[in-house]
This record gives structure tokens, sequence and C-alpha cells, in this order.
């Protein structure tokens, strides 16, 4: 009897020592990994930065609109700009223009007077 009580003890010792390990094992790897309150902290901040990001992004988008309004602006003062320059020029052209073939026109006029 003493020596099943004996390798009662062993076994049972042996098993003692292994559901130890175990237990350093499960500690260890409890570390390790990620629990409810982590994922549930993780998940808090995730919906924080979507927030900070959202806001970031609105107000972006609002400084873009306002430069894109001002630069529209400035781009239609210039093609303004640019369109009554070509409509003078076009004018002093004509002027120009007229100018000469009446000039040609005398001097064509002169000619056939002067050589009959």
């Amino acid at each position: 009897m003493d020596e099943q009580i004996t390798q009662f003890d062993r076994r049972l010792t042996a098993v003692e020592k292994d559901a130890a390990m175990l237990m350093a094992e499960a500690k260890h790897a409890q570390q390790r990994h990620a629990t409810k309150e982590d994922a549930a902290e993780l998940r808090e901040e995730i919906v924080a930065s979507e927030l900070r990001l959202t806001t970031q992004i609105a107000a972006t988008d609002s400084k873009l609109s306002a430069q894109i309004a001002t630069l529209d602006s400035k781009l239609s003062a210039q093609i303004a700009a640019l369109e009554c320059k070509i409509l003078s020029m076009e004018s002093r052209y004509l002027r120009w223009t007229i100018g000469t073939v009446i000039a040609v026109a005398g001097v064509v006029l002169a000619m056939v007077r002067t050589f009959p």
C-alpha cells in the first residue's frame, strides 16, 4: 500500500508540476494577447481618430473651397482684363488698317493723276 501511495504521490507531483507549467504558460499567453478591455479601448481610440480626421477633412475642405473661390475670382478678373486688352488692340489695328488703306488709295490716286 505504501508503494501505491508513493506511486500515486509521484504521479500527483508530476500532474501538479504540469498544471503549474500550464498555468504559467496561460498567464504568459494572457499578457501577450488582447483582452476585451484592450479591444474596447482600441475601438474608442479609432472612433476618436475618425472624429478628429472628419473634423480635419471638413476644415481642409472649407479652406480649399475658399481658396478655389478666391483663385476663380482672380482668374475671372484677369480674363476680363485680357478681353479688354484684346478689344483695345483690335480697335487699334482696325484704325491702322483703315488709315493704311486710305493712305494707299491716296498714293494710287496721286500716281494715276500724275502719270496718265
